[in-house]
């Protein structure tokens, strides 16, 4: 399995830049997360709207960290809608946790860089305190059961093939899989009843 090559080393990749300005970064690295679980949490979306971590049981969660006066995680930003869009069809859902800005920033932002995916706000950092985020943007991939796997510092190019086999190992048996072409289509997974 693909996690066994991550047990051994972590897998750098490209940042997740546009060629003109990638010299200005370095390569972030996925890792095996080897810490402990991470608390569940509710957080509001841009529109007041609680939405529970538990909701997406199931499926592989990206927990993604991010502030948006952070210009890596704007690039990254570009990349995890990227993903979205290739992984619609597959049991994956991302999740942004903006930490400690005004929600009318955070609005506006999304505004003028609209995504598919729920964006949460850890207005207090109390989230992002418990899981222990110290950097940004930071990002947990966790398994069908909730549980990390994979974690990086750092912007990464979520649409890299490397990094789309690595999340695939995680994805629920095959049954599971099948189930997701039933969904509306151009309806990404994250976007269930009661979790855009």
């Amino acid at each position: 399995m693909l996690l066994a090559v991550f047990a051994s080393a972590s897998l750098a990749l490209p940042a997740a830049s546009s060629p003109a300005d990638s010299s200005k970064t370095g390569a972030a690295a996925l890792t095996v997360w080897s810490g402990s679980e991470k608390p569940a949490f509710s957080l509001d979306t841009l529109h007041g709207e609680r939405r529970d971590l538990a909701a997406l049981a199931g499926k592989v969660v990206l927990v993604h960290f991010f502030a948006t006066w952070c210009e890596p995680c704007i690039r990254e930003m570009g990349s995890l809608q990227r993903l979205s869009e290739i992984s619609q069809d597959q049991p994956l859902a991302i999740v942004a946790v903006d930490v400690a800005e005004v929600d009318l920033r955070v609005r506006a932002f999304f505004e003028k860089r609209p995504v598919d995916f729920a964006v949460l706000l850890d207005r207090d950092r109390a989230v992002s305190k418990a899981w222990d985020v110290t950097s940004l943007p930071t990002t947990f991939v966790l398994d069908a059961t909730l549980a990390p796997k994979l974690f990086v510092e750092g912007d990464l190019d979520w649409s890299h093939p490397e990094i789309l086999t690595a999340l695939q190992s995680l994805y629920p048996t095959a049954a599971g899989r099948n189930r997701t072409h039933s969904a509306e289509p151009g309806r990404n997974q994250s976007q269930q009843p009661g979790y855009p």
